[in-house]
């Protein structure tokens, strides 16, 4: 588990030690797989094409990312980066192969396309580390939130346990990829660091309106309205915020937020 300290009092991980986590952490799920509880038909309407979707982003080979990886790490000396992010690649690839167990399970078929991970797949094409990064990480924050609401969408045992397994997963997910912001933007004036957290920003605001198009069944079954769902996603926004923003920068009037005492979600980092 990682350490639950304020973002702000955290060193980055070396990814050394991040290989090291990947290790620790790649132990088969406590999940009842034989569980005889199967869905509703209620709860089948309200969240099969959304873990249809999901399932499908998760089983990205991640060719691209691991290219600019070799870049980055050509470039800086960091050749356990290279490591670091072929294990968060098998670790998302188990999500998928695990939700794919799921839903054949239910009898419901894997999809094969879908407009958003096309358009999130071109995104990350050809693109440098940074922008890689910042596109992952948009699709981490987004998920905390998603699998919060997908755990309590249905009564499955199998549904829930993923979910659990996969919310801390993603809690370590982003931290990973907001400590690597935090190291690529090192050394930037605070101008430049601000108007990338403005396009990032501007990405997950976007994301995550397009996420609640597409996923409002699932989302609302689970206990979202739309001001929860919003209200959370930005709250972990701000979270990833303080963790990529450079140890010299003051923080910006982009990234910093005001308190709020509203509900956590169950994650590991909470």
């Amino acid at each position: 588990m990682l350490e639950t300290r304020s973002v702000a009092q955290r060193t980055p991980r070396t990814s050394l030690e991040w290989c090291a986590y990947y290790a620790a952490n790649a132990v088969a799920a406590n999940v009842p797989w034989t569980s005889t509880v199967r869905l509703t038909d209620d709860e089948r309407r309200a969240i099969a094409a959304s873990v249809q979707q999901f399932q499908l982003g998760e089983s990205s080979e991640g060719r691209h990312l691991h290219a600019a990886a070799r870049a980055y790490a050509a470039r800086t000396g960091d050749q356990a980066y290279v490591s670091a992010i072929e294990a968060f690649i098998r670790e998302e690839q188990r999500h998928a192969r695990d939700l794919g167990r799921f839903l054949m399970a239910e009898g419901i078929p894997l999809t094969k396309q879908s407009w958003p991970d096309i358009v999130f797949r071109w995104l990350r094409r050809g693109a440098d580390l940074e922008v890689m990064v910042s596109v992952l990480l948009t699709a981490e924050i987004i998920a905390q939130v998603y699998y919060a609401a997908l755990h309590d969408a249905t009564r499955s045992p199998v549904l829930r346990a993923l979910c659990d397994r996969i919310l801390a997963d993603e809690a370590a997910h982003v931290r990973f990829q907001a400590e690597r912001l935090r190291m690529v933007r090192a050394g930037r004036g605070s101008v430049a660091v601000m108007l990338a957290v403005a396009s990032q920003r501007t990405l997950f605001g976007a994301t995550a309106l397009i996420v609640w198009t597409g996923h409002r069944a699932a989302l609302e079954r689970g206990g979202f309205s739309f001001r929860r769902y919003w209200r959370h996603c930005w709250d972990r926004f701000g979270d990833a915020a303080e963790m990529m923003r450079p140890l010299r920068a003051a923080p910006t009037a982009l990234s910093r937020r005001r308190p709020r005492h509203i509900e956590r979600l169950r994650t590991s980092g909470d």
